[in-house]
């Protein structure tokens, strides 16, 4: 079985919704293609150190988003964020945050997005001095 963890610092975010050209054209946001090269950066390096290359196979990928503590909160409500006691429910949406992560390893990690067979994602607050980050784990046999 492999499995490899991939972390991307910084606040995690989702994929923003397409952007249209005046002549009806599709195009991704530049600030979520940016994100999702740093996450498939972020993965061609864990590939490269354990010398693997992207797998066909089916997989399993596990998501959480540690998102930062806003500095306005009442120490009391920060404490709660940092035990788990509160759960992050404002954006960006945890789909979102799915997709940015699927689209970053594809071609990194895995083919395509529709080997993965099973997620696992959850948002959570972070400890205030390891800051936000984005991880990735994706196993298969």
């Amino acid at each position: 079985m492999y499995k490899v963890e991939i972390e991307v610092s910084g606040q995690p975010q989702g994929k923003a919704r397409p952007r249209f050209t005046k002549f009806g054209r599709a195009y991704t946001p530049a600030k979520t293609k940016l994100y999702e090269q740093r996450i498939q950066a972020a993965a061609w390096s864990v590939m490269k150190q354990y010398d693997l290359d992207p797998t066909a196979r089916p997989v399993h990928v596990e998501i959480i988003a540690f998102m930062d503590i806003p500095k306005s909160w009442s120490k009391t409500k920060k404490l709660e964020a940092e035990y788990n006691a509160l759960r992050h429910t404002s954006k960006p949406d945890l789909d979102n945050i799915i997709k940015a992560g699927l689209d970053g390893i594809v071609g990194a990690v895995i083919s395509d997005d529709k080997q993965v067979h099973s997620i696992k994602a959850r948002k959570v607050y972070c400890h205030p001095d390891r800051g936000p980050v984005l991880y990735i784990s994706v196993a298969w046999e």
